[in-house]
């Protein structure tokens, strides 16, 4: 099963996706949590001490992806080998999770970046479209993601939205967008919801679209954030978690297929 996790900046999307990922990984489920996000926050939010989980980002790994991207010629190849990266790169996190940090291009302008983006292009594929294994992808903030295509072959795109206007127009381009790539599954969860009146806002302003559930605001979280954990392991009780095992439990239920 392969999940992207998308949304408007500050949604609260990697804090859902890194949940998720372990909650997953609870009910028995081998997981890759794949931080795509330039922020790369998602190692703090699985539970992981940023300075512990020291593995190089892929995306830095300069010399990796000329070797593997490079031909004597100086061309490029456009699909290298990716089939490893998981396991070289990856770092075990816990409730049988591993993260995968992309990274990001560090620097514009200086040469051409053809080598890093076809490498990355070729790994989003293999993770989404090779792996047997339950794939969380916490994506970059608003519509770039859509626009280059890489959900094509996600099993469900889960967008994150707060009930505000902003958040709700960003929501719909995504889906607009989803269709175009033929995303058969595509779901928003609503997150930082105060009141009946948020629920409602939501569910009235994104008429046709499956809402699989609404997240309480939950100070827990803020609390946990600022001690830098995880809120798994702050309060695995909170109100958060709670409507996060019920959520867990739709998506097995509804779109996992072993």
């Amino acid at each position: 099963m392969k999940i992207i996790v998308i949304g408007k900046g500050g949604v609260g999307k990697t804090t859902i996706a890194a949940c998720l990922a372990r909650l997953i990984g609870r009910s028995g489920y081998s997981v890759i949590a794949v931080d795509a996000d330039p922020s790369l926050n998602l190692a703090r939010a699985l539970g992981l001490d940023p300075m512990v989980a020291n593995s190089k980002p892929v995306l830095f790994d300069e010399e990796f992806i000329k070797e593997r991207t490079l031909l004597p010629s100086g061309a490029y190849r456009l699909n290298p080998r990716v089939d490893d990266v998981v396991e070289m790169y990856g770092v075990k996190a816990p409730d049988n999770v591993t993260l995968l940090k992309l990274g990001y291009v560090k620097k514009g302008g200086t040469r051409c970046l053809c080598p890093e983006y076809a490498f990355l292009r070729a790994l989003l594929s293999h993770l989404i479209l090779g792996r047997r294994d339950v794939v969380i992808v916490d994506m970059v903030a608003g519509l770039e993601p859509m626009s280059r295509g890489v959900a094509r072959g996600v099993d469900l795109l889960m967008c994150i939205t707060e009930p505000t206007v902003k958040s709700i127009d960003v929501t719909r381009e995504i889906y607009r967008l989803s269709r175009d790539l033929g995303v058969k599954n595509f779901v928003v969860v609503g997150n930082k919801v105060f009141s009946d009146e948020d629920r409602v806002f939501i569910e009235k302003s994104l008429i046709g679209i499956e809402v699989l559930g609404h997240i309480p605001y939950d100070e827990s979280v803020v609390k946990a954030d600022r001690l830098g954990i995880s809120i798994l392991d702050y309060n695995s009780n909170s109100p958060m978690i709670v409507e996060l095992n019920k959520i867990k439990e739709l998506i097995l239920k509804n779109y996992f297929y072993p």
